[in-house]
């Protein structure tokens, strides 16, 4: 309703949520009887048959409710509007007052409108919840001026039903707040993803080196217990290092065909070990017939894992905790805590007995640091759930939540299903040669370690800091007439080309030449881009001594 900002006083009628849902009739303020007659009568009679006519087309003209009232608030009048967004017949609506009309409203408000009125100024009352004839409420605008008929003066409501307008302001709200969520989203994994780079490159020396060391052991020496301690350490610190990139979402997973009960199971051995789980029934609903899927069997387990220790902590010393997988069809997009596409799905629902989850933190609950333990003064980090919800999303799936105050808390994981059969392990072994290999890294910790072990293997080991001096060396090699065998490349080397545009480079001079792209983060556009021009194996930092031997040997060995 357009009005003149200067000439208007702006009202808003606050209505508690218990309030609305009761709605019981309002209480009418003691007011001076009617004056007899119908009004519309007394209007023609002061009017003119003309001038009435005239009225009357314009009232019903207007495309909201009008409720013409006196002074007092007695209504007198309406137009074919207002009887349907009040379902009153007209001279219902003549029985009765505005203050059952318009939920809440008052005499104080109503003296405040007439007042205004008095000084031309209208009033406009942004929100309030306006009294069908069944007692049912909707939300309005509600704008006023001031009729004048003969020597009377009367009050004109204009009533707009804004329940669309509320509709689309919700979905509006909900919209900026999913936005406000993945922009979080995006700024923490930035952050996260930044800080594990730099942490994978020093865990590469402790993950790689006390199987170097071990080698030139004696198998009786005392120091295996040691290397032994700093190898499990090491492999901690990789396990906390992959949280911050899974809430990255640049998490490197070795993707295998998997069955996600055999991860469920690994976990409920777990917790038949675990103290704090010892008061809880674990209660397993696993399908016999369960479809497999591709994924990262240690980042599922430690989804799983996240879930029944937050779903523990949430019932407290007793409770009863139920994992449930089956195969699920969706054929139309579902909309439920998130929009899930059609698709063959492995649903892991992982219910818990405990408090449950309020409404209002529910949309926080998968936010980077986000943690509801300070109150139980418990520990946490709030990395959790948005670790969760960074796998899940990497391994193309969604996460559904249903919560109730009081009676407990359903987490359900949705994961593409796929018909693909699960390989054996090969064991693993180590691998040696003698060929020259080519370490491309700008970090000097990285190459110093990649050296030593691929010496320990056998290989002929040459270095370049960065993709500049990796092209010098090859332009060397081609005045010689050969070149290395084999370029590790890391994918990530500051303001320098990276290793695909290194790998593009050094193809253009040798377009035979083999390599292998080594980095932290998962797979991504441009690692496809080198492994589509012929690189191999893209290795995880940090890099064993197991895996670095088996890929090198394989990538030197490929057709």
């Amino acid at each position: 309703m357009a009005h003149n900002e200067q000439l208007a006083q702006t009202l808003r009628i606050k209505l508690p949520a218990e309030a609305l849902e009761a709605a019981k009739p309002a209480k009418r303020p003691k007011l001076a009887s009617k004056a007899a007659g119908l009004p519309r009568e007394t209007v023609r009679a002061k009017l003119g048959s003309s001038e009435f006519t005239l009225y009357h087309e314009f009232l019903q003209s207007i495309y909201d409710a009008v409720l013409i009232t006196d002074w007092e608030g007695h209504i007198l009048d309406g137009n074919t509007r207002s009887i349907e967004f009040f379902r009153y017949e007209v001279r219902e609506l003549r029985e009765k007052v505005i203050f059952d009309i318009i939920y809440g409203f008052d005499a104080a408000i109503l003296q405040k409108i007439c007042a205004n009125l008095d000084r031309d100024q209208f009033t406009l009352i942004e929100e309030a919840y306006c009294r069908r004839k069944d007692q049912s409420l909707f939300p309005a605008e509600i704008a006023t001026n001031k009729l004048h008929l003969g020597d009377e003066k009367h009050l004109c409501f204009f009533v707009r039903d804004i329940t669309r307008r509320k509709q689309d302001e919700k979905i509006l709200r909900q919209t900026r707040d999913q936005l406000a969520r993945a922009e979080r989203m995006e700024m923490a994994g930035s952050i996260a993803g930044h800080i594990a780079h730099d942490f994978n490159n020093l865990l590469t020396p402790l993950v790689a080196y006390p199987d170097f060391i071990r080698s030139k052991l004696p198998e009786n020496s005392p120091a295996h217990a040691d290397l032994d301690v700093i190898a499990k350490t090491a492999q901690q610190m990789a396990h906390i290092n992959q949280q911050l990139l899974a809430l990255s979402r640049r998490a490197y997973h070795e993707q295998s065909v998997l069955n996600i009960n055999a991860v469920i199971e690994t976990e409920s051995l777990f917790l038949e070990r675990n103290e704090p789980a010892k008061g809880i029934k674990l209660d397993l609903a696993l399908a016999g017939d369960l479809f497999n899927m591709k994924g990262s069997p240690q980042q599922l387990l430690r989804v799983i894992q996240n879930l029944c220790q937050n779903a523990i902590e949430a019932m407290g010393p007793v409770g009863t905790l139920t994992i449930k997988t089956e195969n699920v069809c969706l054929d139309t997009p579902v909309k439920k805590y998130e929009l899930m596409t059609p698709g063959e799905y492995i649903k892991v629902s992982i219910t818990d007995t405990g408090h449950g989850i309020p409404p209002e933190i529910q949309d926080k609950l998968f936010d980077p640091f986000f943690t509801t333990r300070k109150a139980d003064k418990q520990r946490g980090s709030g990395l959790g759930l948005s670790v969760v919800s960074g796998i899940v999303k990497d391994h193309q799936g969604f996460i559904d939540l249903e919560s109730t105050v009081g009676k407990g808390t359903t987490f359900s994981l949705y994961l593409p299903s796929c018909r693909d059969k699960i390989q054996p392990v090969e064991s693993e072994k180590h691998y040696t040669g003698t060929e020259t290999i080519l370490v491309v890294d700008d970090d000097k910790l990285q190459i110093e370690v990649m050296t030593r072990l691929l010496q320990a293997m056998g290989y002929t080991v040459e270095n370049a800091h960065s993709g500049e001096e990796a092209l010098r060396l090859f332009a060397t090699h081609k005045v010689k007439g050969h070149f290395p065998k084999l370029v590790i490349l890391d994918m990530v080397m500051g303001e320098d080309m990276d290793g695909t545009q290194v790998y593009q480079e050094l193809k253009a001079i040798n377009p035979k030449q083999r390599a292998i792209i080594v980095s932290g983060y998962a797979e991504s556009p441009r690692v496809n881009l080198a492994q589509t021009l012929g690189a191999g194996a893209y290795l995880r930092k940090p890099v064993t001594f197991e895996k670095l031997s088996k890929a090198v040997r394989q990538e030197l060995d490929r057709p």
